[in-house]
């Protein structure tokens, strides 16, 4: 079986490298980031620019824009921008007012952060726009469904996505990696879009992460660290196991997370894990040191906290991990439209740099994308949030912000994030998050140590089996 899955793998990566045509050498993100490197004199700014000018990169980047038939700069051509919107400009608190536009392309949360006594953000900066892509698994899978004719459907019931004979294409062949909707007709598939790009990449490793609970006059309250693992089980292409992951039959994806401070809560353990049928709940453990037992978390459970204070629960893990099902919730694209959004630059810098006190920033850059917006608005009137909406990046398929509103209609948890992104690869990690609770004023900042290199010999199916990840240290 695993001498299959390597052949497997092996023919793949020719596949990918014999067809890949002659590529040019250039594109405009580059121009622009390397027209504004030169004027910034800013070392982390010409790392990038290196990054972005490796010919795999911009091989990449041209692939992915034939296959979509866009890139960020052509949609960016369409619309009339404020004269001022451009690369470069600094926002402070004491200047914000100054520029009207703002609160049309960034976030109302993180405008009012900017200066603000809690969560605070110390000043914003806009730089260049990208080219994002998924990375190279997700090109020959969609590229396979193209080409092949292979038609994906979302489900009667709307809560897998199913193949002409019915089988769950998450789970086997190319649809397994693939983005299956590459212009979206609708809510239901804009958020399997989402769904389906999972988490960018088929190992998460992030040794440590740093959560950081504050309090409502912006102080820090508890600090924990943890690791935390995400493997994606089928389809895999870019870390070991390649092909399926063993003993996965029944599952899509899973993440786990062992905490080792503080002290009190050490060797606290939980694995989360989702079947690819539809309406059953996901495979979700908690083992806890002090009771020396495991226990078995259902239903509104996945609404709790990750941990005390921290402003992120288990529905929130890796920005939204909720079970698609349209009996309960209705998927609702709004609008097209662009969004000033953290950039995906944390293989090379921090565009999010935390300030002393761990709870806000000091500064964040911002760079201009264009996205599908979705609404997720709850049926039940039993879910902890009465409305999710996505800005979902429409290169990159991944979302660029989210914001939250409670079961009364008030704002409640916003998200925002950075990644860490390889262009040469287009895979992606985690590098820093805050989240602001709009209600209780309290706010979490998270910031991530990406793992690169071992991770096929580092991070195993043991850390999916909470029975073996309570033993890990």
């Amino acid at each position: 079986m695993k001498m299959n899955k390597i052949a497997a793998a092996i023919g793949f990566a020719a596949a990918v490298s014999v067809t890949a045509p002659v590529m040019a050498d250039t594109n405009r993100a580059l121009e622009a980031w390397k027209s504004f490197a030169a004027e910034q004199n800013n070392p982390n700014y010409d790392k990038w620019v290196k990054l972005i000018s490796d010919p795999k990169a911009i091989a990449l980047a041209k692939e992915w824009k034939d296959l979509r038939g866009y890139d960020a700069y052509d949609l960016i051509d369409k619309t009339k921008l404020p004269a001022d919107l451009k690369p470069g400009l600094v926002i402070t608190p004491e200047n914000k007012a100054n520029y009207p536009w703002l609160k049309e392309y960034l976030p109302k949360e993180i405008y009012d952060h900017i200066g603000s006594e809690w969560g605070n953000i110390g000043q914003v900066k806009i730089v260049p726009t990208n080219t994002y892509y998924p990375h190279t698994g997700y090109l020959a899978g969609t590229k396979e469904l193209r080409d092949k004719n292979i038609e994906i459907k979302v489900s009667p019931t709307g809560g897998s996505l199913v193949y002409p004979d019915g089988s769950n294409a998450l789970m086997s062949g190319a649809g397994a990696t693939a983005i299956p909707f590459l212009n979206p007709k609708n809510g239901v598939e804009l958020n399997w879009n989402y769904v389906a790009s999972s988490v960018n990449t088929d190992t998460l490793d992030f040794s440590p992460i740093e959560m950081n609970a504050c309090t409502s006059d912006g102080k820090l309250d508890r600090e924990y660290k943890a690791d935390l693992w995400w493997w994606h089980y089928h389809g895999r292409s870019n870390v070991g196991p390649m092909g399926d992951a063993d003993g996965k039959e029944e599952f899509i994806e899973g993440g786990s997370i062992f905490f080792l401070e503080p002290n009190d809560i050490r060797g606290l353990a939980g694995v989360r894990q989702r079947y690819a049928a539809e309406g059953k709940e996901d495979d979700f453990k908690v083992f806890i040191p002090s009771l020396r037992r495991t226990r078995l978390l259902t239903g509104s459970d996945s609404q709790d906290p990750i941990a005390s204070g921290i402003e992120l629960t288990w529905d929130d893990w890796r920005a939204y991990w909720v079970k698609t099902d349209t009996s309960k919730f209705e998927y609702t694209l709004v609008e097209q439209t662009f969004i000033l959004a953290t950039p995906e630059v944390g293989y090379v810098y921090d565009a999010q740099v935390m300030d002393s006190t761990s709870c806000g920033w000091a500064s964040m850059e911002v760079e201009l994308r264009p996205v599908w917006v979705l609404d997720i608005v709850d049926k039940t009137g039993k879910y902890q949030y009465s409305k999710r909406r996505t800005w979902i990046d429409k290169e990159f398929y991944y979302m660029q912000y989210h914001m939250t509103w409670d079961p009364r209609g008030n704002p409640l948890r916003n998200w925002d994030d950075s990644r860490a992104w390889r262009p040469s690869i287009g895979d992606a990690q985690w590098r820093s998050v805050i989240v602001n609770n709009e209600v209780s004023q309290r706010s979490s900042t998270l910031y991530m140590t990406p793992n690169w290199d071992n991770r096929e010999e580092e991070v195993s199916e043991e850390m999916f089996d909470v029975d073996q990840l309570r033993d890990y240290q």
